[in-house]
């Protein structure tokens, strides 16, 4: 019953639109990952991005760096 009403469907194209750009931006990531990141030095400065100090100083009560 159901295949009849989604092969008469003209909205499925949408879902296969979004499948396509999710398919096109997990390449984009994956290959920048692979083939943009081969410099070690900047990999080892992505991977301290987390330790470095900051130099704001956080005083207020509602926690937003003055």
């Amino acid at each position: 019953m159901f295949q009849e009403f989604f092969a008469r469907s003209d909205h499925l194209v949408w879902p296969l639109i979004g499948l396509l750009m999710f398919v096109v931006m997990f390449l984009v990531v994956l290959s920048y990952v692979f083939c943009g990141l081969r410099d070690r030095s900047k990999i080892d400065d992505i991977a301290a991005l987390p330790l470095e100090n900051d130099d704001r100083v956080d005083d207020r009560a509602d926690g937003r760096a003055s």
